[in-house]
């Protein structure tokens, strides 16, 4: 069984790469969670972009979310593909 490092809130499904928003409250595994879910954050601040790209550029350099590999299980915990937590 392949082993997680994290669990993608928007599939539930384990991950060892993606999008990380803030420190940690949010994952998601692919652009396009994080584009949805943004487009929720950007219409709470009023914000109106022309494009997703200027919406991630915007957030991204504000340091609202980035983009990162775990190659190691660094936690007390890891998921399984379908996002079922095991402790270590």
């Amino acid at each position: 069984m392949e082993k997680y490092a994290r669990r993608c809130d928007a599939t539930g499904r384990g991950m060892n790469d993606g999008y990380v928003v803030g420190d940690g409250e949010l994952y998601f595994s692919e652009e396009q969670h994080l584009i949805k879910f943004l487009k929720g954050v950007a219409e709470e601040e009023n914000l109106n972009f022309k494009s997703d790209k200027l919406m991630l550029d915007h957030y991204y350099e504000e340091e609202f979310y980035y983009y990162t590999e775990w190659e190691e299980i660094d936690e007390d915990v890891y998921y399984d593909e379908n996002g079922n937590e095991y402790e270590l």
